[in-house]
């Protein structure tokens, strides 16, 4: 939990001045919150930061927010973290995690150009399923929920005014198995290209 309102505390200090900004265009006349809306889908490669001889898997990631003035919000996801596994003596242990998310994003345009950067931090609630098997039989399988966190960052360009791609990078703080039985932490970092559209 102290964890979790630190991550949440940094990064409503990140987006302060994306918001102070925003309230400077929102004096000026610039006022038209339906158009904040947005969908963003990304792919790519996770890394898990643990002894797993298979560690890099696929990322999928989408979500859904909006941003006061174009500039910082909340935003709600879903996404996958892959599927390392490691061999031993013919026994594969594996680790599948999704997770879904709520944080804040923020969007910070460099002047006039086309160019941007990125930000975003939150709560996740994921789902792991650990599983071992023999050959193609499977021996042994649990399933557990957890509560973790999110944050990332990337850099982008503006294709049109509601169509952008970038190249980001996330960290996901991974708690998995139950309470009881033996629960760990794992750093998972993704590494994905993502587009975005505005409505």
């Amino acid at each position: 939990m102290n964890k979790l309102l630190v991550t949440t505390a940094i990064a409503a200090l990140l987006a302060s001045p994306l918001a102070a900004r925003a309230d400077d265009n929102n004096s000026n006349g610039n006022t038209n919150p339906l158009d904040n809306f947005y969908v963003a889908g990304n792919l790519g490669q996770t890394q898990y930061r643990a002894d797993f001889s298979h560690d890099n898997s696929v990322f999928q990631n989408v979500r859904f927010g909006w941003r006061w003035n174009g500039y910082v919000g909340p935003e709600i996801g879903y996404v996958y973290l892959g599927r390392p596994k490691t061999v031993s003596n013919g026994v594969e242990n594996n680790l599948k995690s999704r997770a879904a998310t709520v944080g804040v994003n923020g969007k910070y345009d460099f002047g006039s150009s086309d160019w941007f950067a990125t930000a975003h931090a939150g709560y996740m609630r994921s789902t792991s399923y650990m599983g071992e098997s023999v050959g193609s039989d499977d021996a042994a399988r649990s399933k557990s929920w957890n509560n973790g966190w999110y944050a990332g960052a990337g850099v982008g360009y503006n294709l049109t005014r509601n169509v952008s791609l970038a190249v980001n990078y996330d960290n996901y703080r991974l708690l998995y198995g139950r309470r009881g039985d033996g629960q760990s932490h794992l750093n998972v970092a993704a590494f994905s290209g993502s587009v975005e559209y505005r409505f």
